[in-house]
């Protein structure tokens, strides 16, 4: 149960991270907090419901203040208060699962890699499912998938070496990613096919 919430961390310098799972992603996000001096490092696990509550409390642009209980945790802004029931567990030791030291890296346009992938994702649907298969080339990524209605493939340019790494994904997983991006340019990490 308790990795259907969102981790919360604060560390000494004021940075607040939130890492969720879902049994084949990881997302993590850094943030700058505003926090009292010295404020003590926290850790806590918000059920995934309570979050979309808070997200729609956090609409505006006032601050949200979160206070952590023994059992509890309340997220406060303007004259809205709503407190929530903390989960109680072991979260997945998230540092280690992200990888680390790669070998591989590459930089590419998030939109031109989302337009590449959605047009190769034509032909794959829940029926036809089908899995992207990715060669990171010297400046270019060649994305092909085949399916019982037949076979796509796209290029997308990138910079840098891909060492002629071939990997598979779900192209659902890489595109909610890629629309997740914050930025314009990307970079792709990556140590072999078969690693994250």
């Amino acid at each position: 149960p308790i990795h259907t919430g969102a981790l919360f961390e604060a560390d000494q310098e004021g940075v607040l991270t939130m890492v969720a799972v879902d049994g084949y992603r990881l997302a993590l996000r850094r943030e700058k907090a505003a926090s009292k001096e010295g404020a003590p490092e926290f850790s806590f696990v918000v059920p995934g419901s309570a979050l979309g509550e808070v997200e729609k409390i956090c609409s505006g642009e006032e601050d949200i203040t979160v206070i952590q209980g023994a059992r509890h945790i309340l997220f406060q802004t303007g004259d809205i208060v709503l407190v929530c029931r903390r989960l109680e567990g072991e979260f997945l030791p998230y540092k280690s699962a992200i990888p680390r030291n790669n070998p591989i890296h590459v930089a590419c346009s998030a939109r031109a890699l989302l337009s590449s992938i959605e047009r190769v994702s034509l032909i794959i649907s829940e029926k036809l499912k089908s899995p992207l298969r990715c060669v990171f080339g010297s400046g270019m990524v060649s994305i092909t998938t085949k399916t019982a209605i037949g076979d796509a493939a796209d290029q997308c340019p990138i910079d840098g070496d891909g060492q002629e790494l071939e990997i598979g994904f779900n192209n659902k997983y890489l595109m909610d990613a890629l629309k997740a991006a914050p930025a314009e340019k990307l970079r792709l990490e990556f140590t072999s096919g078969v690693a994250p």
